[in-house]
């Protein structure tokens, strides 16, 4: 008996030391490499590509930036031709015009003409040419606004819907990848406690065998130790799967920097779930007014609230009657001696009598804001519960976790007391299985309960733009 007593107090510490700490434990006395979220952040952040995708929009935000500028680009137009009619007539025409639009509207236009040989001598000019340059003024559509115009100010805003579109998927990747690498972490944690419950059974059971050779022990507790191992051997199994199921959705997430897939390295471990801690009021205040300021879906909603804005406008300026003044002053040999040199002036008008095609614009414009705005409200009000669930399930994790802490040392407790009176010769050794499988079940209940906390930790920082 006093043998077996000591294999007792020696198990006993075995199972304390890898219980207690909740540290994942390797056989060797070595320093373990980590892998933090951080990292494994780092790493989504540069290598997915879902994310690398997304990034894309940059790209594609200043390529439609730059082709709403083209709306400015100056227009170069040539055109050279004569006639030749044998014995009786030649001419020869050339001309050549460049307009320039401006961005608030007014139009630059200067020309070169060289007319020969025409019957009317009013449009024939000297060999050299005749240059010209003007301006086109709009008096009343197109000034407030107009197309090129409008074209580059909803261009600006595609920049900010695509920033809030990576910021989206982004966050949408860290939740997701969060709750992997907790899984990740628990399912190592439950692994070692496994593996540690198993070797103290095998080597209780070689004491015992001890024992019973010598006499000193009765077969049945062989029996049931071996029982006890079959049990444990198929719960380290278990924990073994759910380890390798954890660490292979956790690679999913890891991507090489040159696009290939890779995996959670050998001999890489994750960090434990560590201690929790309650949610205050005042940072709980701050957390929700930042989710206000910083969700990707109000960003986006914002910058399509100003482009339809700019719709609006620009539907609303085309109601009205474009009125345009052209001044075109010719330059002439003439100015040599003195005279003034030639010139055009002239005004342009074109007005719809219906406007019908204008109102509709308008109409469409005003209709698209006010879905947006009805749009807003739905995502504030999605923000506001998504924040109030996150912080609910955060303090409820919080309790949970405290009420597993509570509940392992009570197993700890019944386990140490029930060992006790097995070793004075009050108890059995099915008992004291008992209460090992039972403090086993309560640990594991407490990895869980902290892991949930974890999980809880990247909902909330998601739901207040935390990331």
């Amino acid at each position: 008996m006093r043998t077996f007593s000591n294999i007792l107090f020696i198990s006993l510490i075995v199972l304390c030391y890898f219980i207690f700490p909740m540290k994942s434990q390797t056989r060797e006395n070595s320093v373990i490499d980590t892998l933090t979220l951080d990292e494994v952040f780092a790493i989504v952040n540069a290598n997915h590509p879902k994310l690398l995708e997304i990034k894309l929009g940059r790209n594609a935000a200043d390529a439609q930036l730059l082709r709403a500028w083209s709306g400015l680009d100056p227009l170069l137009n040539a055109e050279i031709g004569g006639n030749n009619e044998q014995q009786s007539y030649k001419s020869q025409t050339s001309n050549a015009t460049m307009e320039v639009p401006t961005y608030w509207g007014p139009k630059l236009i200067a020309g070169w003409r060289r007319n020969l040989g025409l019957f009317d001598e009013d449009l024939n000019t000297p060999i050299s040419g005749e240059v010209s340059f003007g301006i086109m003024l709009p008096l009343w559509r197109n000034i407030l606004i107009d197309k090129n115009r409008a074209s580059i100010l909803k261009a600006e805003q595609i920049p900010t819907i695509a920033e809030a579109e990576i910021l989206s998927t982004r966050n949408e990747l860290f939740l997701k990848v969060s709750e992997k690498y907790w899984d990740w972490s628990g399912s190592i944690a439950k692994l070692g406690i496994a593996r540690d419950l198993l070797s103290i059974a095998e080597f209780r059971l070689r004491g015992i065998t001890e024992e019973l050779i010598s006499g000193e022990k009765a077969r049945i507790d062989s029996i049931e130790m071996s029982q006890e191992i079959q049990r444990r051997r198929g719960a380290f199994f278990k924990a073994r799967r759910d380890y390798e199921k954890a660490k292979i959705a956790l690679s999913v997430f890891l991507w090489n920097s040159d696009g290939t897939p890779t995996n959670v390295p050998q001999g890489i471990v994750p960090l434990d779930p560590t201690n929790v801690f309650r949610l205050d009021s005042t940072s709980f205040i701050s957390d929700k007014a930042q989710a206000f300021q910083k969700r990707p879906e109000l960003s986006r909603n914002s910058a399509e609230q100003n482009q339809a804005d700019i719709d609006i406008r620009f539907a609303r300026e085309q109601q009205k009657p474009e009125i345009s003044l052209k001044l075109m002053p010719y330059s002439t040999v003439h100015t040599i001696d003195g005279s003034l040199p030639d010139y055009k002036i002239g005004l342009q008008a074109d007005m719809p009598l219906l406007f019908r095609d204008a109102r509709g614009q308008t109409a469409l414009a005003e209709i698209k804001q006010q879905t947006l705005t009805f749009k807003r409200s739905a995502i504030e009000r999605d923000i506001s519960a998504s924040v109030d669930d996150a912080a609910s399930e955060l303090i409820a994790t919080y309790d949970q976790a405290l009420a597993a802490r509570d509940e392992l040392s009570a197993a700890r407790q019944m386990e140490a007391a029930e060992r006790e009176l097995y070793e004075r010769g009050e108890g059995n050794l099915f008992t004291v299985n008992f209460r090992e499988r039972f403090t086993v079940e309560s640990a594991s209940r407490e990895i869980d309960a902290r892991v949930n906390f974890r999980k809880a930790i990247a909902y909330y920082l998601w739901a207040t733009a935390g990331y």
